[in-house]
């Protein structure tokens, strides 16, 4: 019953849309910027770390993963301009604006999984796995509550919501009530922006409560089968519980909400990774 309170009180921290115009028109034909960047090999302990009280069940067990190659993320969340080049490029349907002022240089919200996994294809990628998001979140920092950042969270390093659920927040460096541009905040050790917090980030594989339990321990794909679809990371909407790296939030396929963007991922090419 806890597990289940707590992610009922995640999920209040999503806000549904207002309708209204689409943003991307004005960025329609400018070049996207993806800025790929490269994720060493490595081994990490995936699941809730020893110092976090705030897990759920279905952060554990904690197990150890192993990345044989490397492999390449987006080094921000992508943004409405770069999906309006995708949206004008193929003619995929625009998400609705939110409502809430943004620039192009914002994170694009209110995309649904599907929508992301076909921005990520355009791109010349794919959805991360959670595997890979959570590895690459961590920052080769292990044992935090907040990835790379530590076991407590500031404004001067991540846009977040309010203490108490649930509303944006602005205080530090933090002026941003919604979302803020990408790359506001410092990156992480692997260079990676927003990994916490600004948006929820869609990743692939179903969410499914005992894949942990059996997860290969060699670049695992996720559960093939499950109850929702996952997104990772906490947002400028939820207060400092929800950001905490191993946190994994149950959403429909088909959800599109104003705090909920994407970040791609891409293999490497086994002659460049070697």
């Amino acid at each position: 019953m806890r597990a289940v309170a707590v992610v009922a009180v995640l999920m209040l921290g999503v806000v549904r849309p207002a309708g209204g115009a689409p943003l991307l028109a004005s960025a329609a034909q400018v070049a996207p910027e993806l800025g790929w960047v490269r994720v060493p090999s490595g081994t990490f302990l995936m699941g809730c770390v020893e110092a976090d009280s705030a897990c759920l069940d279905n952060e554990r067990p904690r197990h150890e993963i192993t990345f044989v190659v490397p492999f390449e993320l987006m080094a921000a969340e992508v943004t409405a301009r770069q999906y309006a080049r995708f949206v004008f490029d193929t003619r995929h349907r625009p998400p609705p604006e939110p409502d809430y002022r943004q620039s192009a240089r914002h994170p694009v919200v209110l995309v649904s999984w599907d929508d992301a996994a076909s921005f990520c294809a355009w791109a010349g990628g794919r959805l991360p796995t959670e595997a890979e998001w959570e590895y690459a979140a961590r920052g080769d920092r292990p044992g935090l509550v907040y990835g790379g950042w530590g076991d407590e969270l500031s404004r001067d390093v991540v846009n977040y919501g309010a203490d108490q659920c649930c509303a944006g927040a602005t205080g530090g460096a933090d002026e941003w009530l919604n979302t803020a541009p990408v790359r506001s905040f410092p990156p992480n050790d692997f260079g990676l922006y927003d990994m916490a917090g600004n948006v929820w980030e869609w990743v692939d594989g179903w969410l499914d409560n005992d894949y942990y339990a059996s997860s290969p321990p060699i670049n695992p794909p996720g559960a093939a089968t499950g109850y929702a679809r996952i997104v990772r990371g906490g947002s400028w909407l939820n207060f400092p519980g929800a950001l905490r790296t191993s946190v994994r939030l149950p959403f429909s396929q088909t959800g599109q909400t104003s705090n909920i963007g994407v970040r791609c991922a891409r293999d490497v090419p086994a002659a460049v990774a070697q």
